[in-house]
């Protein structure tokens, strides 16, 4: 029987088959902190970003290819070897289906079969120490810190409210709204480690985080990392 313990740490996806698809590319990492997550994916194809300086440098279209990435972030419970990943934060919006895998081990690695969709995942848990799991604010928005002295995936967004669908379809044909872009973009979700107090991120939605510290951690957790337009936002992360 698999329980909430047996799914505690950080994971990376090999791959995921489901019928008439497969990735085997997409980066993919899920940090579990007792019942609190984060997860953050993000394709291995994006825009060229040579010669931009930020979001607001790329075209519609090019923005509408980041938006394959996926995050979110909340709580799982666990009944009868059946995870439910409870997204309280979600970087597309409220999901069609509720997120239920039926979990099993298999040769070390942790096989996620999908209960309310068809699919298949195949998970790795990363070589790292115990995490620890922070609910935080943002200004006005939620964050879910997931972290241990090596690593860190923040969260970042409001209360899930409809989906990206329609955001995605102006996107393609170059008509959506600029307001409506920036607002979306503030939400983020960032992976790296720690370079003494500095987080510095590998992986995240706004690309142009990655390489860069983005967090600071003492007496709190400070964000410092760019806005749509390349503007350095400064925010303190407090306990929610």
């Amino acid at each position: 029987m698999i329980g909430a313990a047996d799914l505690q740490g950080h994971w990376q996806r090999d791959w995921i088959k489901a019928p008439g698809f497969e990735d085997h590319t997409t980066r993919v990492h899920w940090m579990q902190a007792g019942a609190l997550f984060a997860d953050i994916r993000v394709p291995l194809d994006r825009p060229d970003l040579t010669g931009r300086d930020c979001l607001a440098d790329l075209t519609q279209p090019e923005l509408a290819q980041l938006l394959a990435a996926e995050g979110f972030a909340g709580t799982i419970t666990v009944a009868e070897n059946r995870c439910t990943w409870h997204r309280e934060i979600n970087w597309h919006g409220e999901p069609d289906i509720n997120d239920v895998g039926l979990m099993s081990f298999e040769g070390g690695a942790l096989i996620e079969d999908g209960v309310l969709a068809e699919y298949r995942e195949l998970w790795r848990r990363a070589p790292n120490e115990k995490l620890r799991g922070h609910r935080l604010t943002f200004g006005d928005q939620r964050a879910v810190l997931i972290e241990n002295h090596s690593v860190f995936l923040v969260a970042v967004g409001p209360v899930p409210q409809g989906n990206t669908t329609a955001l995605v379809a102006h996107l393609q044909t170059g008509d959506a709204s600029p307001g409506v872009l920036r607002q979306h973009f503030e939400s983020t979700y960032c992976m790296g480690y720690w370079d003494g107090e500095s987080g510095v991120a590998e992986l995240a939605t706004n690309p142009f985080c990655e390489g860069r510290a983005v967090l600071q951690r003492g007496s709190a957790f400070h964000w410092s990392g760019p806005t749509f337009d390349g503007e350095t936002q400064a925010q303190v992360l407090r306990a929610a």
